[in-house]
């Protein structure tokens, strides 16, 4: 069984809470594409645990009527050495140590 990476499994999660909210509020993904300016196949994507920045973090949580931090908070465990893979990983370029 494919182990996903930490970065992957904590999108996916924001993406499920994303979702829930979505559900609860009866939108479809159309619907709340509209409220945020994106398309039905964009909120899709972000669903699924596609990546997204903070405005359109933002601007979800606006849509959704929730705080940002609501949105994100997941029970996601992870090891040390992990959140330091995700964030080398992230890097726009990497770095020479003296």
């Amino acid at each position: 069984m494919l182990v996903p990476d930490a970065s992957t499994e904590f999108l996916r999660l924001i993406g499920e809470n994303i979702k829930k909210k979505r559900i609860r509020k009866d939108w479809t993904q159309e619907e709340l594409g509209l409220e945020i300016g994106l398309t039905r196949m964009k909120v899709s994507r972000i669903e699924k645990g596609y990546n997204i920045t903070l405005t359109t973090l933002l601007k979800l949580a606006l849509a959704l009527d929730v705080k940002p931090e609501n949105i994100i908070k997941v029970n996601f465990i992870s090891k040390k050495e992990d959140l330091e893979g995700l964030v080398e990983n992230s890097k726009p370029y990497k770095t020479k140590r003296s």
